[in-house]
């Protein structure tokens, strides 16, 4: 009986374990249903997480020209109750125009080297620092500072400006303090890389020194100020590309580059610039404004080699100065304008891999744990394209009234639509006013004819 009754165990159990199979086999179906990491009834595999999509991002650079400060300017700022001086009243009108940028730049053409030195005109510039308090307040983020008058002011003077302007909070491009920095920002604006780069024209020496309008700059300051030789233009473009390359190995997914070049006074481009602005368009540069005529010059579309529109304005002209028809026996140099590029760039994940028609068009970026990565372009922008450039007129009135100076920079446009917000205006400024806004839809029509 022991026997038989151990026998019944074991085929009891078997009995019971076959039923938790058994329940098992049916609820299996369920659980491989209910799961997402396995393939589903129809034999497909499940919805992997969607990559990051790419952003859509428009960024507007806005440019304004010279900043030419003469005495009868900073008289007009001059305060006699608390001796200062205060540029803002100047600027009021175009502010909103140029706050409304993402980033907005103006050519410094004049030296701040302090009250000590005896604040000055043409031809050897000094201005008080607060023209920069004064350009900060108005918009400006960045100013240029290769140009001609850069030494009007002596070694002092160079070093003295670049320090104001940095004190200010603004970048001063064209121009460094010391070797080891660079003459050259990079802006992240939102979430894209641009460099800002500027370059004048100097006449290089035979003991390595600089000609800068008749001024020396000694040998050992020369890679303080970046310059190229206006009587070669395939020796500027290396001086140039050198900057480029540098602010691409840096990150810049965007160059935008500030020259100073051209003739004073004439309204058309000359050989130099037209041609050194298509070599530079071929490099990769995405925009390109010039400074220095004191004149407006046309704003045209060149295009790359990979068939993208690259704006070039020649000359920006005068954004504030004296120089008017009564001074200087030329209307034009009253004329100015805020130029505007407005770029749609989709930007695509970190480490986007970009196999460009223009290599130039693309950032190199070094890894040097990953050699082979030396010789591909790696780019955060999947696609680029300037869906905007625009010129908007501005001019400078100037008044005389109880034996003081005043001048106001004038949006054109607003000014003939709204001529009552501007109460120093008369009638014969209209005139002038309708004269600018004639002559920049003239200089600018290159660019609405290419859309």
């Amino acid at each position: 009986m022991v026997k038989t009754k151990g026998r019944k165990r074991p085929f009891l159990a078997v009995i019971f374990i076959f039923f938790l199979f058994l329940a098992g086999y049916l609820l299996l179906p369920d659980r491989i249903a209910d799961d997402p990491s396995l393939p589903n009834q129809n034999g497909d595999s499940p919805e992997s997480p969607s990559p990051t999509q790419p952003e859509i991002v428009d960024i507007t650079i806005a440019s304004v020209g010279d900043i030419l400060i003469h005495n009868t300017l900073y008289f007009a700022a001059y305060d006699p109750a608390t001796g200062n001086y205060d540029f803002k009243s100047q600027f009021q009108y175009v502010k909103p125009y140029l706050e409304q940028a993402d980033i907005t730049v103006a050519n410094l053409e004049t030296v701040l080297a302090g009250p000590e030195k005896g604040y000055a005109s043409y031809p050897r510039f000094n201005t008080p620092d607060s023209i920069v308090t004064a350009l900060k307040d108005a918009g400006v983020d960045i100013l240029t500072a290769a140009n001609n008058h850069r030494m009007d002011q002596g070694i002092s003077g160079f070093y003295r400006t670049i320090e104001v302007v940095r004190n200010e909070g603004l970048d001063i491009i064209g121009v460094k303090a010391e070797e080891k920095e660079k003459t050259y920002v990079i802006k992240d604006i939102k979430g894209v890389k641009i460099a800002f780069l500027n370059y004048g024209y100097t006449y290089p020496r035979w003991d390595g020194s600089l000609d800068v309008n008749g001024l020396i700059l000694p040998a050992e300051m020369a890679g303080l100020l970046a310059s190229f030789d206006p009587q070669d233009v395939e020796k500027s473009l290396l001086s140039i590309e050198e900057s480029i390359k540098d602010a691409r190995a840096d990150g810049a997914e965007i160059i935008i580059l500030f020259l100073h070049w051209g003739d004073e006074y004439h309204r058309q481009p000359n050989n130099f610039q037209k041609e050194l602005a298509s070599k530079l368009v071929s490099l990769g540069v995405d925009a390109i404004f010039g400074g220095h005529p004191h004149v407006l010059q046309p704003a045209v579309y060149l295009t790359s080699p990979a068939g993208s529109k690259v704006p070039v304005f020649y000359s920006l002209g005068n954004f504030i100065s004296d120089q008017r028809l009564e001074t200087v026996d030329d209307i034009y140099t009253e004329q100015g304008l805020i130029a505007k590029i407005t770029f749609r760039i989709k930007v695509g994940p970190e480490d986007t891999l970009q196999q460009p028609e223009n290599r130039h068009e693309l950032s190199p970026r070094v890894d040097s744990l990953q050699p082979e990565r030396d010789t591909k372009f790696y780019s955060r922008i999947l696609s680029k394209e300037v869906i905007e450039a625009q010129g908007l007129p501005t001019w400078v009135n100037k008044k005389i009234r109880g034996n003081r100076f005043f001048y106001e920079v004038i949006p054109a446009e607003e000014a003939l639509d709204t001529p009552d917000k501007f109460p120093m205006l008369v009638e014969k400024d209209l005139e002038r006013i309708r004269f600018c806004r004639d002559t920049v839809k003239q200089i600018t029509s290159g660019l609405t004819n290419s859309h």
